[in-house]
């Protein structure tokens, strides 16, 4: 029997204050895969996550998460863990690292010893064991992302959401976070829905790719989808040429 495909979207339609931000659109992740969305600001990229989410309300449309309704809460959640491109946190509030673990224990105090070792593995598969004990409000924003990625595997997901993973970083850490994302995407058997304005990292990480515009103006695989034609058309002026390296590291 085939695994259900990781995400089925069908006839999705969001309209916000009167505006239709996503118009009637459907698109299919396959299990395992890397899907990269991307399109020019105001598209409705985060609009879309979100309503995958249901953060935002859909005006019609089906959403299916590996086969299920995504109306069915109690059964979707342990399935699906999202990254927003921004966390907005209180500076002053004394959060660590480990104690932002804790929060996903369901004991009153602190980890089971379980637990415990699950966060110290994962925060050194990230590279970020070292950051156990540090608040997060010094955290720089790639040491931030690294640690909310090794969160966001905790309960052990099966798909990932993330809205410009990159943001915030500087030059240095985003040579650093996509190879890290590759690597997660691997060995831990996932698949990736993330939202990128950087067509080069899409052309040589995702396997998949949707341009989206309102509507889906081109999907497949990057090196047949994004043409220069494709994405003078999605996003008004010509983009230039690029390389067409695919290679999944």
């Amino acid at each position: 029997m085939n695994e259900p495909v990781a995400l089925a979207v069908e006839n999705l339609t969001v309209e916000l204050a009167g505006h239709t931000i996503i118009d009637n659109i459907s698109f299919t992740v396959a299990t395992g895969s890397t899907a990269a969305i991307i399109g020019p600001n105001g598209a409705g990229k985060s609009v879309l996550l979100k309503t995958i989410l249901r953060l935002l309300p859909k005006t019609s449309g089906h959403v299916h998460i590996f086969g299920i309704e995504h109306e069915r809460y109690q059964r979707v959640a342990p399935l699906i863990s999202y990254i927003p491109q921004m966390i907005d946190f209180d500076q002053t509030f004394p959060l660590t690292v480990q104690g932002l673990f804790s929060l996903k224990s369901p004991r009153p105090l602190g980890m089971s010893s379980v637990e415990t070792q699950r966060a110290a593995e994962l925060l050194d598969f990230v590279g970020a064991s070292h950051l156990a004990n540090q608040r997060l409000s010094v955290l720089s924003g790639g040491q931030l992302q690294r640690v909310l990625l090794a969160y966001s595997l905790m309960d052990q997901p099966k798909l990932l959401l993330l809205d410009e993973p990159a943001a915030g970083i500087d030059a240095q850490g985003q040579e650093t976070i996509y190879p890290l994302l590759a690597r997660i995407q691997k060995e831990q058997r996932l698949t990736m829905v993330i939202v990128s304005h950087e067509l080069q990292i899409v052309m040589q990480y995702a396997t998949q790719v949707l341009c989206l515009n309102k509507k889906i103006l081109c999907s497949g695989i990057p090196q047949k989808a994004l043409s220069n034609e494709t994405l003078q058309r999605m996003y008004g002026t010509p983009v230039g040429h690029f390389a067409h390296d695919h290679s999944f590291k």
